[in-house]
């Protein structure tokens, strides 16, 4: 079966057969008003494709593509072709720029920090006017933080801790486990281990005569207390300053 999204100069985007395979096998989910997207596993793309290629070697194309601008990946983790992106190499950056509703871009495996740094977003609400935004933390600050303590990786255990990080972890526990890296007091042999083996972390409820900056929220169907700082960490429904 041949799978078709357009007219990709492989050589001229630097695309191994690979690459570009995958591409226009994504391209084809990415067609039409009512496109879908990819939004099954590596394992599944891997088994979709004419030949025989294993799942580590297509979530390095993928990630090679994210990185490249000429796919993106939303909020559920579906990746879509950019309808934008050209033949010529040089126009692929410039055209990924304005795909309509890009997810933030994944992190680069390597010398990525810089690059995140300039994406640095805050993290969404539901009630912005009743809330501060939080500064995002990045993948590369994982790495720095268990580097530091002398924490060490191959290429495949930092490609499926940077999957796990993107696709399956909250922010609250990105957040979490930054700090418990940091501060020594969570670590594990591998770095994906490391991101995989965290607990998920739960907000933590007040009973309202704590004193500070205390707000009801909605969670789960319930009204709870909490910190300001809680709602914001956890992205939880505003109802009312206490």
């Amino acid at each position: 079966m041949y799978y078709s999204c357009g007219n990709i100069d492989g050589k001229a985007l630097e695309l191994n057969a690979n690459e570009v395979n995958i591409l226009e096998l994504i391209g084809k989910c990415s067609r039409g008003e009512n496109a879908k997207g990819w939004y099954g596993s590596m394992q599944a793309l891997a088994d979709a494709l004419p030949f025989v290629i294993n799942r580590m070697t297509v979530s390095r194309a993928i990630q090679k593509l994210l990185n490249m601008g000429i796919i993106y990946k939303n909020e559920k983790g579906t990746l879509f072709y950019a309808q934008n992106v050209q033949s010529d190499a040089q126009k692929v950056q410039e055209n990924a720029q304005i795909v309509q509703n890009p997810a933030p871009p994944i992190t680069p495996l390597y010398n990525n920090e810089m690059k995140e740094k300039d994406h640095a977003t805050c993290v969404p609400t539901h009630d912005t006017r009743n809330s501060r935004p939080i500064p995002s933390v990045f993948f590369s600050d994982l790495e720095n933080a268990y580097r530091e303590k002398g924490g060490r990786w191959t290429y495949d255990q930092q490609l499926a801790a940077s999957d796990l990080w993107h696709s399956s972890t909250s922010y609250a526990k990105k957040r979490a486990l930054v700090y418990a890296v940091k501060a020594g007091s969570f670590f594990k042999p591998r770095i994906d281990w490391l991101v995989s083996d965290f607990p998920e972390p739960a907000p933590l409820w007040l009973r309202g005569d704590e004193g500070g900056d205390i707000v009801q929220v909605r969670y789960n169907g319930a009204y709870k207390l909490c910190t300001r700082a809680t709602m914001e960490l956890f992205g939880l429904e505003w109802v009312r300053d206490w």
